[in-house]
């Protein structure tokens, strides 16, 4: 079977044609680097994606942290991770790196803050 793929890579963005077989390549066309044929096979045959969001702050300077996967996860469960991410609360301080889920679904994947977001200020009378 043929299909196209565009590699994402580099900034050219070529768009590979790949020839398979099963969860074979047979040959790749079309592609201006060597870098293509890793990014194409594991396109076709185990698409990961980094999964980013936000969590609530439950008291916090600001209502929102944004967080991140620290590595990619299989495709088919970025649907399950946002469900399980959006159910996450966390109370201040959040620091940058903080581990807010650690091993999301299993995945090996920890989602992390990405920002700082410090306690809300209290009135001081």
């Amino acid at each position: 079977m043929k299909a196209i793929i565009t590699c994402v890579v580099c900034p050219v963005s070529c768009p590979v044609e790949v020839e398979y077989h099963e969860h074979e390549i047979l040959s790749i066309d079309r592609n201006q680097c060597k870098l293509a044929l890793e990014y194409v096979r594991n396109e076709m045959f185990d698409p990961r994606r980094t999964v980013t969001t936000s969590v609530e702050v439950e008291g916090g300077a600001m209502p929102l942290v944004s967080v991140k996967t620290d590595r990619s996860i299989p495709k088919t469960q970025v649907a399950a991770a946002m469900k399980a991410i959006c159910t996450v609360r966390v109370k201040p301080p959040v620091r940058t790196g903080d581990v807010i889920v650690a091993n999301l679904l299993g995945t090996g994947a920890n989602v992390v803050a990405t920002r700082d977001v410090d306690p809300a200020a209290t009135g001081a009378g």
